[in-house]
């Protein structure tokens, strides 16, 4: 390739993305080998597009190998010769607990580089069409669906903010090809060698001997997984039709779910979970959910679904669910204006209406999280007094948030409210200011 067509094709990079976004400030993962390097070019010559994608480069030093160094001079000295900035943040890898060496860095990578994302900005990463290819045989080998062998995709907007993938559609010969071609040169990663690495080992094992036996295998695994694409964006505008009415302010209502639509209730469920977590749930675990949802016990239902997450039933409902730290049992003071954090919820008083449930006139009250649960009350909305027991039952309380609940105690530690459900005496006096409850949890 001479450089006057290098020059073009890394135009064409440019203004692919140019003309698909806004122009902001952009972080560079840089290690320094040939993808990222051209990803720097192509973030170079946007920001003589326009001066208002700034560019920071991130470069990660690992800490695991005697060539970090030599990684490190040449991006510091390739970041100089085009005036971008570069940070240099050291990971802590500590490879272990049954996660893959790969998972374990990739996620400390990525950790690394958000934390070095502005605020509305864009990370560009370096992944080009043999990572793609690569992808596919490793989501074979996983048992993936349509999602996880549909691979990645040049724009993306998710909660970690807009990733950018310019060079999807070219090869790593093709890469190499425009960066030697415009004088540039790149640092060979030793690490991609190592066979413990399950991409190294489709990179140099399982691939070439595919090519040999099947000339045309990229080509038809990049077209497969763009029919992946496809269908799973088809499956998830279908799905989207039952969702929004099985998706309410409590959870998922099930009971509106036909649990033997086993293709229908499987995609509601991954959708459910994708709304707390990053990567979809395991399949096994989705097919316990439903045996969740036929199940009647609501008491010991629960499911993990990674480090973070549970899933839980009440009644009709499915709950995603952090771990819930409890309050200890005793008796707190909170104020107006103030912010009263006990375990995984955040307790304060906001103001209100009169008429709202759980309505009281004092600025100042107690917590009372020490209250037996046999204990009566007359709340407002009831004729009769009732255990409190019955109570949670009533308003749809699950068994596993009721501790988070607190009986409001005034200053003379006489009941007010039951928690933020409703007050206990049925003759507010009239005030200009009223309050209640507000229970935020983690």
């Amino acid at each position: 390739m001479n450089k006057d067509i290098a020059w073009q094709e890394l135009d064409a990079l440019a203004f692919n993305i140019f003309n698909k976004v806004e122009a902001k400030p952009i972080t560079v993962g840089l290690s320094g080998g040939s993808d990222s390097t051209l990803v720097l070019l192509v973030a170079h010559r946007l920001r003589e597009l326009n001066p208002n994608f700034k560019i920071l480069a991130c470069h990660c030093i690992h800490g695991l190998d005697c060539s970090d160094p030599i990684w490190f001079s040449h991006c510091k000295r390739l970041c100089k010769s085009l005036d971008i900035d570069i940070v240099t943040p050291r990971l802590n890898i500590v490879y272990g607990n049954g996660v893959s060496p790969e998972e374990i860095s990739r996620n400390e990578r990525y950790n690394a580089l958000l934390q070095n994302l502005d605020k509305d900005g864009y990370l560009m990463l370096g992944h080009q069409a043999d990572d793609q290819v690569e992808s596919f045989i490793l989501a074979l080998k996983r048992g993936s669906g349509p999602y996880g062998l549909s691979g990645m995709k040049e724009i993306v907007h998710d909660e970690r903010g807009t990733i950018i993938r310019p060079l999807l559609n070219i090869t790593k010969e093709h890469v190499e090809n425009i960066i030697e071609a415009l004088g540039f040169n790149f640092v060979f990663d030793e690490s991609n060698l190592y066979m413990k690495f399950e991409r190294n080992f489709v990179r140099l094992k399982v691939l070439p001997l595919l090519r040999t036996r099947f000339k045309a295998i990229d080509k038809n695994i990049l077209r497969s997984q763009k029919l992946c694409s496809y269908e799973h964006d088809l499956a998830e505008r279908y799905v989207a039709l039952f969702y929004k009415d099985i998706r309410d302010d409590i959870g998922l209502n099930f009971s509106k779910l036909d649990l033997n639509d086993e293709a229908l209730t499987l995609s509601i469920l991954r959708r459910f979970c994708l709304e707390y977590m990053q990567m979809p749930p395991l399949l096994n675990l989705l097919y316990e959910a439903i045996d969740l949802c036929k199940s009647s016990n609501d008491q010991k239902g629960k499911i993990l679904l990674d480090e973070i997450y549970t899933l839980r039933r009440f009644r009709e409902h499915l709950y995603i669910t952090k771990e819930i730290i409890y309050p200890k049992k005793d008796i707190y003071l909170l104020n107006y204006n103030d912010v009263l954090t006990l375990g995984s919820a955040s307790y304060s008083l906001i103001k209100c209406n009169k008429d709202d449930k759980g309505a009281f006139t004092n600025s100042s009250v107690y917590l009372d999280f020490s209250y037996v649960k046999s204990t009566k009350l007359k709340i407002r909305s009831r004729h009769k007094s009732r255990e409190i027991k019955k109570l949670f039952m009533e308003f749809n309380i699950p068994h596993f948030y009721r501790d988070l609940n607190p009986l409001v105690l005034d200053e003379d530690k006489n009941v007010i409210a039951f928690s933020n459900l409703d007050c206990v005496n049925n003759n507010i006096e009239d005030k200009d200011t009223y309050y209640k409850l507000s229970i935020k949890i983690d």
